[in-house]
C-alpha cells in the first residue's frame, strides 16, 4: 500500500464519519470495503492512524442498538479532523466526491434505521437473578415501547437479539392484534 492510498483512505474515512454522525465502526468498515477504494488492511491502518492522531474519536457504550448485544462503538470526527477535511475536500475529484456523498447518505440512513430500534436489559431489583428488558422502535412515525421481566441473563440476551433482528415484524404483529376490530 502506497502513501497515496493511505492518504486517500484517511480522507474517505474522515468524510464518511463527518457526514454520517454516529456511524458504527462495523458500518463504516463495511461501506469502505464495499467501495473497493480500500482493502481491509489499508482500512485498518487508516482507521488506527486517524484514532491515534486524534482526528476521529470512538465512543464505546451500550447504545441499545447495533449488530451486537452490549457495547457498540460509534465514531465522531474531531475538530482537528474537520480542519484537515476542510483543507483537502476541494481537491477530491468529482467521481470520488460523488461516491462519498452517496456512501455517506447510505450510512446516514443506516444510522437512522439502527437508532430507531433500541433494546436494553438490566438486572432486576429482585435477588432472584431476573432481568428487566426494555424494547422500543420507531417506524413510520409510530413509536412502540415495552418493558418486561425475564428469568435470567440468557433469556434477556435472547430477547435483545431477537428484537434487534425482528423488531419491525414483532411490533407490527403486536399492534395489529391489539388494534384489530371485533376483539
Amino acid at each position: 500500500m502506497s502513501q497515496s492510498e493511505i492518504s486517500d483512505g484517511k480522507i474517505h474515512i474522515l468524510y464518511l464519519v463527518k457526514n454520517a454522525p454516529g456511524v458504527s465502526y462495523q458500518m463504516l468498515m463495511d461501506k469502505c470495503l464495499e467501495s473497493l477504494y480500500l482493502d481491509f488492511f489499508t482500512f485498518s491502518r487508516c482507521y488506527d492512524e486517524l484514532i491515534a492522531g486524534n482526528l476521529i474519536d470512538k465512543q464505546v457504550h451500550d447504545t441499545g442498538t447495533g449488530e451486537v448485544v452490549g457495547n457498540n462503538e460509534t465514531l465522531v470526527i474531531t475538530k482537528g479532523g474537520e480542519a484537515i477535511l476542510e483543507d483537502v475536500e476541494a481537491t477530491l475529484n468529482l467521481q470520488t466526491l460523488g461516491y462519498l456523498k452517496k456512501a455517506s447518505a447510505d450510512l446516514q440512513a443506516g444510522v437512522l434505521e439502527t437508532n430507531s430500534v433500541k433494546a436494553f436489559a438490566s438486572p432486576s431489583s429482585d435477588a432472584d437473578g431476573s432481568y428487566v428488558v426494555e424494547l422500543s422502535t420507531i417506524k413510520d412515525g409510530r413509536s412502540f415501547t415495552t418493558r418486561f421481566k425475564v428469568k435470567n441473563k440468557e433469556e434477556a440476551d435472547t430477547a435483545l437479539e431477537n428484537w434487534r433482528k425482528n423488531s419491525s415484524s414483532l411490533s407490527d404483529g403486536f399492534l395489529g392484534e391489539l388494534l384489530k376490530s371485533g376483539v
